[in-house]
């Protein structure tokens, strides 16, 4: 009986493949975690063109001391965020049982081993290997949901990325739009100590009081209040967009357009069916959704196919006591009389029913989120419109005429003031105006998953393949 054991163990050694996986540890550490984390710098940072989701980024190789424009943040973003990671591990997985799901089942050996009794001598051993003959259509079934699988895990990472492309450009827009309210909130308190100045010289030669003095002083202690705050907030927004790009919270980022005018391009408007074109295109969550509706349709067919009958085959050894021995073919056939599988069948074909409507519950939600976002844009594009044809001109000439009466001496340096910062309070409501009109494009182009520069033309499942 030793003897035989061993032999079997023998024989379990020799039949393994010879490129058989090994364990190797592998312990997380945090604090070589955290060092990596603290020690990621934009100089060494090799963008992965392979996972950007715009097909405007930037080259490998792009010049950080220029500062980063849009483009190039989202490469950085794609390339260094950690959460992307934890998808594309994602995708690993469901590409590893893709693999599993096109092999066939592993034989199964059997050995017996009866030892004579009552008088009689020798022993009689029994040996097989079977191998289960899958039913028809059912490995097909297996990797073609497998197959479904990976799809809805790769256009759910795809649509994580997108959704991090217009997190990254929105924050951008904040820092920008709070270094364009720091540089009129200086122009303000720039103006406030001017006046201050003049009406010292003033009060000086008796021509101002006291209380005018005082009043543009705590004017002035108020913009400086107000500067304060804005340059925290700008160093806020710099803080979320160094954790959206995966950097350090204290990176020195250098954003190009710090200290520059805001730019705005404005779009021409987009029908309904334009939209829905661009949503059905450009949505991956509607493309993952159509992969796992695939799965279902492939594990119902599996479910039905399972019902039948299993059969095994094999050859089978066989040594009597009297010590002849015979080699033949040893069948099994699995019968499913008290488990027909329809409780299987049952569940897939309901898991089917509530993917269908999981997709038309989706499409339903995205559309109606885009019709909104469209309503956004026009109105902040009515907003900015006003803006221009308006107000602006209104501005102008206001500000000249207050300028030619404060020369002329026909009005005080206190009207002259409120006239300048009215003239500021209306640069900024252009300025917000500016802002939400380019992030109602972005928040557009993000529940479209389109740009509005471009037409669409390649849906996700297309792309994909």
């Amino acid at each position: 009986m030793q003897r035989i054991l061993r032999a079997l163990a023998v024989f379990s050694v020799v039949v393994s493949p010879p490129g058989c996986a090994r364990y190797r540890p592998s312990p997380l550490d945090p604090k070589s975690e955290l060092a990596e984390l603290r020690g990621r710098d934009l100089r060494h940072v090799v963008v992965d063109r392979n996972h950007l989701a715009l097909t405007n980024a930037p080259p490998t190789g792009f010049r950080v001391e220029d500062g980063l424009d849009e483009s190039e943040m989202v490469a950085v973003a794609l390339t260094l965020n950690p959460s992307l990671r934890v998808k594309r591990a994602e995708i690993g997985e469901s590409q590893a049982a893709l693999i599993t799901a096109g092999l066939w089942p592993n034989p199964v050996i059997g050995v017996g081993v009866r030892p004579g009794i009552g008088g009689a001598s020798g022993t009689l051993v029994e040996a097989d290997a079977l191998f289960d003959l899958l039913r028809p259509g059912e490995r097909d079934a297996r990797t073609k949901a497998a197959a479904a699988t990976a799809d809805e895990v790769n256009a759910d990472a795809v649509a994580q990325e997108f959704k991090l492309v217009g997190e990254v450009r929105q924050q951008r827009l904040a820092a920008l739009s709070a270094d364009r309210k720091i540089a009129l909130l200086k122009e303000a308190v720039d103006l406030r100590q001017r006046a201050l100045e003049v009406l010292k010289r003033q009060r000086e030669l008796g021509e101002a009081g006291s209380l005018a003095v005082s009043a543009i002083e705590l004017e002035l202690a108020q913009s400086h209040r107000d500067l304060r705050l804005a340059e925290a907030e700008l160093n806020r927004e710099c803080l979320i967009l160094n954790r959206l790009l995966g950097l350090p919270p204290e990176y020195p980022l250098k954003i190009s357009g710090l200290g520059e005018p805001l730019r705005v391009t404005v779009f021409d408007d987009v029908g309904d069916d334009e939209l829905d074109a661009r949503l059905i295109a450009g949505r991956w969550e509607l493309a993952a959704t159509e992969a796992a509706y695939r799965k279902a349709e492939q594990e119902l067919r599996l479910a039905v196919w399972q019902q039948y009958p299993r059969l095994g085959i094999g050859p089978a050894f066989e040594r009597e006591l009297d010590g002849s021995k015979s080699l033949g073919v040893g069948l099994s056939l699995e019968l499913p009389l008290l488990d027909q599988g329809q409780s299987r069948i049952a569940q897939a074909r309901a898991a089917r029913e509530r993917t269908h409507a999981q997709y038309t519950s989706l499409l339903h939600q995205l559309r109606a989120e885009a019709f909104e976002a469209r309503m956004l844009v026009r109105a902040a594009k009515a907003e900015v419109d006003f803006q221009e044809q308006q107000v602006l001109p209104l501005l102008q000439r206001s500000q000249e005429l207050f300028e030619n009466a404060y020369r002329a001496r026909e009005i005080s340096v206190i009207d002259w003031i409120a006239a300048q910062q009215s003239a500021v309070e209306a640069r900024q409501a252009f300025l917000d105006a500016s802002v939400r009109y380019r992030a109602a494009v972005i928040g557009f182009e993000t529940a479209t998953g389109q740009s509005l520069s471009t037409m669409p033309t390649i849906s996700p499942t297309t792309q994909r393949e």
